[in-house]
């Protein structure tokens, strides 16, 4: 019986040590990140459609072009003729505030795209951050089923030899062979997810849109402390605390400053506002003048005729008065500003609900987090030990295994779940994503 327990000892601590191979490329939370923001179509997509606003807000400041008109009449009668060539220029004159609404209107759609690039950030880094995370819990779980599934290969293989000489019965070795195939189907789904969950992690950040980038990387960073801290933008803030009692009503308030999709909204209803009053102001007939000069020949006269022209032309608001174009108009400024009332309100709920799960999840960690890690790990060595001097039975030793394990594993979880939710509630702020988030760098172990 010692000899089983010194060996699952020494698989527990071999895995625990192991290293990943030195030539495989590291990956930090950051550098993922990077990546994302580099090749996301959906940033991408956002970039372009800000240079597009950009454009136009540009071309909204010119003025109408001018018109270059050339005619010429020509009549006969009695045997006389006469023509008459004109060349001249017209200007179109708009009311006065209808060009300044244009350039508004257009000023407004590059701070609403410029806001949705922002947003689209946002939501790019809560995703790599979450995969990276989920990557994170699914190589600790694996990296548990593999010390136990080694563990009891080698319980398995000293048990035969046991059994051979009658040191311990067969159920006994029946037992451990059968947890030890458990362990071992255990340690395949473990592995499934943590593959699944690398190329989660990697479709985010691949450079191409058909392929994706090899899965076999050392994720640099770890998963993060119990206690994570407040994130960069809250420590400057008045009254903030972080986690704490108190805070929703300054986390909102920093949110409805701060968040990037709601400045897009607002930025969309003064886009509405700003096509209302172009709407109001093409109601107003829009002149236009001409200046010309003008050649007259008369058949018979010698010298010719030489002229200026002038005109002035005006559109009659007769049959189209553009009174359903103002109605329209008017009734998509309301519908604008009604969805971003409705979005402050979403916005409100998302920072609450956001808080209260990451208070809940840091609640849970700060209760396990002094019965977990070192303590587990005490705890199963005083097991192996009271096996290995026959104060415990085999039931019981693959018990403590069986709760070391799911114990382990549940607290990986709960820290990528902390890892997740801190990204989450800073997305709900809409503040810049702190580096704080993580734990790690070089010489951080797999293991806190």
């Amino acid at each position: 019986m010692r000899a089983l327990a010194a060996l699952f000892a020494v698989g527990l601590a071999g895995a625990a040590n192991a290293q990943q191979p030195p030539t495989l490329p590291r990956l930090t939370l950051q550098q993922a990140i990077d990546a994302a923001q580099r090749h996301q179509p959906d940033i991408i997509a956002a970039r372009e459609a800000l240079a597009a606003a950009t454009a136009r807000e540009r071309q909204a400041g010119a003025y109408p072009n001018p018109t270059l008109s050339y005619g010429r009449e020509q009549t006969s009668a009695a045997g006389e003729t006469s023509s008459q060539n004109i060349a001249a220029v017209e200007q179109r004159l708009e009311p006065g505030g209808l060009r300044g609404a244009r350039a508004d209107a257009a000023r407004f759609r590059r701070e609403a795209a410029a806001a949705r690039l922002s947003a689209v950030v946002t939501q790019v880094e809560y995703e790599t951050t979450r995969a990276y995370a989920m990557a994170l819990a699914a190589d600790r779980r694996a990296q548990l089923a593999e010390q136990a599934t080694e563990a009891f290969a080698q319980a398995r293989s000293v048990s035969e030899r046991r059994l051979a000489s009658g040191d311990v019965s067969g159920y006994v070795h029946r037992r451990i062979r059968l947890e030890a195939a458990r362990y071992a189907g255990l340690r395949g789904e473990a592995l499934l997810a943590k593959r699944a969950a690398r190329f989660a992690l990697v479709s985010l950040i691949s450079g191409t849109a058909d392929s994706i980038g090899s899965i076999d990387v050392v994720l640099a960073d770890t998963l993060p402390p119990v206690s994570l801290g407040a994130p960069a933008s809250l420590t400057g803030a008045p009254n903030a605390s972080f986690p704490g009692e108190g805070v929703p009503d300054t986390l909102i308030r920093l949110a409805l400053r701060s968040r990037t999709d709601l400045r897009a909204l607002v930025r969309d209803a003064e886009v509405a506002r700003a096509e209302s009053r172009i709407a109001a102001g093409e109601r107003v007939p829009t002149p236009a003048l001409s200046i010309g000069y003008k050649t007259e020949r008369v058949t018979g006269v010698a010298e010719q005729g030489n002229g200026f022209t002038a005109g002035v032309w005006i559109p009659l608001p007769v049959w189209d008065r553009r009174a359903g174009t103002v109605a329209a108009a008017n009734a998509e400024s309301r519908r604008r500003v009604a969805e971003t009332d409705a979005l402050r309100r979403r916005v409100v709920r998302e920072v609450a609900e956001a808080h209260d799960a990451y208070q809940s999840v840091m609640a849970q960690l700060a209760l396990l987090a002094p019965e977990l890690g070192g303590e587990t790990r005490i705890a199963m060595r005083a097991v192996q030990v009271a096996y290995a001097e026959g104060e415990a039975t085999v039931i019981e030793w693959l018990d403590a295994v069986r709760a070391y394990h799911e114990a382990e594993s549940s607290f990986a979880a709960l820290r990528a779940e902390a890892m997740i939710r801190r990204a989450a509630l800073v997305r709900a702020l809409g503040v810049p994503l702190a580096p704080s988030t993580i734990h790690g760098g070089a010489g951080a172990s797999a293991r806190d």
